[in-house]
């Protein structure tokens, strides 16, 4: 009669054999990486300001293909916001706010560092429109323009410096193409940008003031 000690032995000497082909077996089907190969396989850390260059060159782009005249759109949202948002096919980052992507050339009736004020054909007297150039750019909204929402950040911060990052180089790109503001009182200027609507309940009252918000201004001819 086979000693128990023995089976056992020997059912344990067979269980370890397989457990070293196994780990043979895994350790052949195993790719190690060097440090550099691991390092570049990691989620690359967001970059709010390499974002916002991206979403700027989109913009120069695509950006003027979208704009609708900037007299139809205000006369439309001076009638009914959501309807106009319908059909200039607005971006909403937000309920019931809107921002339309807006072209026009027009007059500069007033002029200083700061900001230009415009005669817009089409549009009443009554409403005016500036075109901020300095303190008053604003990037979020060129941001939302573009389709950048919250979700496409880690979180509220880099959401945020998306925009501060997209004013930087809204900025210098006005100081490059506007050299002297003032002398453009009287003249005309071609203008792509964005307006916006924080609440599209109401048409917008004529004397609301419009900021139009620039990706480009240039002299017209």
């Amino acid at each position: 009669m086979p000693r128990p000690h023995r089976s056992i032995g020997l059912t344990r000497l067979i269980g370890l054999g397989l457990l070293v082909v196994l780990v043979v077996a895994m350790v052949a089907n195993t790719r190690f990486l060097t440090p550099a190969e691991l390092a570049a396989a990691r989620p690359k850390p967001f970059d709010a300001a390499e974002t916002a260059g991206q979403l700027f060159a989109q913009a120069k782009k695509e950006l003027p293909g979208r704009a609708n005249k900037l007299g139809d759109v205000l006369n439309a949202l001076q009638t009914d916001p959501k309807a106009a948002a319908q059909k200039y096919k607005a971006v909403s980052p937000a309920d019931n706010a809107y921002v339309f992507p807006v072209t026009t050339t027009a007059t500069v009736t007033e002029a200083s560092d700061a900001n230009l004020r415009l005669k817009v054909d089409g549009v009443s007297s009554e409403t005016p429109v500036i075109l901020p150039l300095t303190t008053a750019v604003n990037g979020t909204l060129l941001r939302d323009a573009m389709g950048f929402k919250f979700a496409d950040a880690p979180g509220q911060t880099d959401y945020q410096y998306v925009g501060d990052e997209l004013k930087k180089l809204i900025l210098a790109d006005l100081d490059a193409s506007i050299k002297d503001p003032q002398s453009l009182k009287g003249k005309k200027v071609k203008v792509v940008g964005v307006i916006n609507v924080l609440d599209a309940s109401s048409p917008q009252p004529r004397a609301k003031p419009v900021n139009v918000q620039p990706l480009s201004v240039e002299a017209a001819s």
